[in-house]
C-alpha cells in the first residue's frame, strides 16, 4: 500500500490502535540497527529517542566501509544528511536560529500596505531537500503576523538550482545494482532496483520542494547557470531592476560570503553537529521524519510494517504525491489501513 506523506499519520494510529504505543525504527544493516525509537503519547508532546547519533552513525558507516567498501557506503546517507533529515521534521532546529532571525528580522516583514518591495526567499541546492520554509518558519501561508506583514512574501526559485537538482542516477543503469545493496543491508534492498541512488534521492526530496513553491506560492523564476558563481550573479542580475527583493540561504559559508560580496543579502544556516538524544514533537512532525529516513535511507523497518521510500516502480506520480510503499506485516495493520485510507482520501477530495 502507498501512504502519501500527509497521510502517514494513520500508520502512526493503526500502530497506535493495535497497542504499538512505543516502537523501535531499525535499518536492516547489522552494523546500523535501531535509529531510534518512538513514544505515540498525546498526538502533541510524543517522545523521538534517538538511539544512533550521528557520531554513532559515523562510526557504522565506517564499519560498512570497512567489510563491503566505500561504493556501498556512500549509497547510505552521510552523517551530515541523517542530521538535515531530524531538523527537516522540526523535532530539532537549526545551531544559528538567533543569526538567521536576525537577517529575516532586517530585510523581511516588509509593509506592503505602505508601498515597500516584496521580499524573496531563495534557497541554494543544499537546503531545498530538507523543507526549510517550514524549519525556518517564513512561509507567508503559514507565518504572516495578525498585522498582515510575513517574513518573506514568496520565494526566488534559481533556474541554476533547478537544473542541479534535476541529476539522476539510478541502480542497474549507471550505478550499482540493487543486488549488491540487498547482499549487504539485506533483501530488502532488491526493491530499489532502477530507483534514485542515496545523493539523488536527497535531490529528488529538494526537486519535489522547489516544484511545491513554484505551483503553490509566489514566486520569481530566476534565470542563472550552475555553480555559486552563476547563480549568485544571475540573482544579482535579476534583482537589479526589479520591485521585489531577496534574501538567499545556504548551508555553504561561501556561497553566502560571495553573494554578500555582491551586495545580496545572504545567510548561513548551521546544522548541529549532532542532535539531543531525547526530543518531542507532534505526530505530524513524526510522520515528516518517517517519510524523509525512508526516502534517504530507502528502508525502514517498523513493528509489522517495512517502509520503502524508493521502490521498484516508483513513478514520478509517486514522487509529487510524496509516497512512500508499505509492506504490512500484519494482517491486522493493513485491514486498519485499508479502512482508514478510503475515508481521508474522500476528506481531501471535499477541501
Amino acid at each position: 500500500m502507498q501512504l502519501a506523506h500527509e497521510d502517514l499519520m494513520l500508520l502512526l494510529n493503526g500502530l497506535y490502535e493495535l497497542g504499538e504505543e512505543s516502537f523501535s525504527v531499525v535499518h536492516p544493516a547489522e552494523e546500523i540497527g535501531e535509529l531510534l525509537r518512538i513514544d505515540l503519547g498525546d498526538a502533541t508532546e510524543s517522545t523521538v529517542s534517538i538511539t544512533t547519533g550521528a557520531v554513532t552513525y559515523e562510526d557504522a558507516l565506517d564499519e560498512i566501509e570497512r567489510t563491503y567498501g566505500r561504493t556501498v557506503r556512500r549509497e547510505l546517507p552521510n552523517e551530515a544528511a541523517y542530521v538535515k533529515a531530524v531538523t527537516a521534521s522540526r523535532l530539532v532546529d537549526i545551531q544559528n536560529r538567533e543569526e538567521v532571525n536576525k537577517v529575516i528580522s532586517r530585510y523581511g516583514y516588509q509593509d506592503l500596505q505602505e508601498g515597500h518591495p516584496p521580499r524573496y526567499a531563495g534557497f541554494d541546492t543544499n537546503l531545498l531537500p530538507w523543507r526549510m520554509h517550514e524549519v525556518l518558519g517564513i512561509d507567508p501561508e503559514r507565518h504572516t503576523t495578525s498585522g498582515g506583514r510575513a517574513p518573506v512574501n514568496g520565494y526566488a526559485l534559481l533556474e541554476g538550482v533547478d537544473t542541479e537538482l534535476s541529476i539522476s542516477y539510478r541502480y542497474g543503469k549507471n550505478a550499482m545494482p540493487a543486488t549488491a545493496l540487498a547482499d549487504a543491508f539485506g533483501p530488502e534492498y532488491e526493491r530499489l532496483a532502477g530507483q534514485p541512488t542515496e545523493d539523488n534521492r536527497e535531490t529528488r526530496l529538494g526537486l519535489r520542494e522547489y516544484r511545491r513553491l513554484r505551483e503553490t506560492r509566489p514566486h520569481d523564476i530566476v534565470s542563472t547557470g550552475t555553480g555559486d558563481t552563476d547563480i549568485i550573479d544571475g540573482c544579482a542580475e535579476y534583482y537589479a531592476d526589479k520591485p521585489t527583493g531577496v534574501i538567499l540561504f545556504s548551508n555553504d559559508y561561501g556561497f553566502v560570503d560571495e553573494a554578500r560580496s555582491r551586495k545580496v543579502p545572504a545567510v548561513h544556516v548551521d546544522f548541529s553537529i549532532d542532535f539531543p538524544r531525547r526530543v518531542t514533537g507532534k505526530w505530524d512532525q513524526i510522520a515528516t521524519l518517517l517519510y524523509g529516513l525512508a526516502v534517504i535511507f530507502g528502508v525502514l523497518i517498523l513493528p509489522r510494517a517495512t517502509l520503502y521510500g524508493v521502490w521498484e516502480g516508483k513513478s514520478e506520480r509517486n514522487w509529487k504525491r510524496e509516497e512512500i510503499d508499505i509492506d504490512t506485516r500484519s494482517e491486522k495493520l493493513a485491514t486498519i489501513l485499508e479502512r482508514d485510507k478510503p475515508i481521508v482520501e474522500a476528506h481531501a477530495a471535499r477541501q
